[in-house]
């Protein structure tokens, strides 16, 4: 399949979407997944989901091209006055507005320079750690696609390769550290996960630090849930064994 047909396959899964900005009142336009339209395949180790037809995480954030606000979709309408005025104030003022862009499909490149918008926007309103993470897994998630899409006959793909799975680590680790945060603080669901979801996640980035002991402990209750799903369970147990063994391999 060339470019051309899948830039055709992912544009007949897409729609165009009108949003009014909470922060600057003005309408905008964001490219949006059709409901039902995505044809799922899998689901990796870090829950990153795979679709053959659209990458859905691409057109998971909205951004204003006149104020700069910018948030996850299903945020961008749900912030507080005080949040509103320190994007005004932090944001806004800084920002330099401009037409929107033109174009067919988001690329990756397109959707992470969204998506690190909103990770900014959202900081700077103060939003929760639960947010926060979530916005750095989708970054991780993007950084991997685009390691992924890279063309074999390209000079550069290895070095790129390493910088953009080095930035997807980065972006893990924040995402680590703030649903952990959100995990001992706030109510479930957290970043749309439910307990049994988050805690394999966190058990997984935790194996990555080489936190095994806290991985264990995490995936102990995983495995045991009544609530789990079969697929879940797979990967529970699997990433239990790889663990066990990273762990005894340490030890010796």
């Amino acid at each position: 399949m060339d470019a051309n047909e899948k830039i055709d396959i992912e544009k007949a899964a897409i729609i165009e979407k009108t949003y009014t900005c909470p922060v600057c009142d003005k309408k905008l336009h964001a490219k949006a997944v059709k409901a039902n339209s995505a044809k799922f395949v899998a689901t990796m180790a870090d829950l990153r989901p795979v679709h053959s037809n659209v990458n859905v995480t691409k057109y998971d954030a909205v951004c204003c091209p006149n104020c700069g606000f910018s948030a996850l979709t299903k945020n961008f309408t749900s912030s507080t006055a005080s949040q509103r005025k320190l994007i005004r104030e932090k944001i806004q003022t800084n920002y330099k507005s401009h037409d929107e862009i033109d174009c067919e499909i988001y690329t990756t490149e397109m959707a992470i320079s969204r998506m690190k918008m909103a990770l900014l926007c959202t900081v700077t309103k103060g939003g929760k750690d639960s947010e926060v993470g979530n916005v750095c897994l989708k970054i991780s998630w993007l950084y991997q696609d685009l390691a992924d899409e890279l063309p074999e006959e390209d000079s550069d793909a290895a070095a790129k390769k390493e910088l953009y799975l080095k930035e997807a680590d980065n972006a893990a680790m924040n995402a680590y550290d703030r649903l952990t945060n959100a995990r001992m603080r706030e109510s479930f669901p957290i970043a749309g996960m439910n307990e049994t979801t988050l805690d394999y996640l966190l058990a997984y980035y935790a194996s990555k630090k080489g936190e095994y002991q806290t991985a264990m402990r995490l995936l102990s209750g995983v495995v045991t849930s009544r609530s789990i799903s079969p697929r879940l369970k797979d990967k529970a147990l699997e990433l239990k064994e790889q663990v066990s063994q990273m762990r005894d391999q340490e030890a010796q």
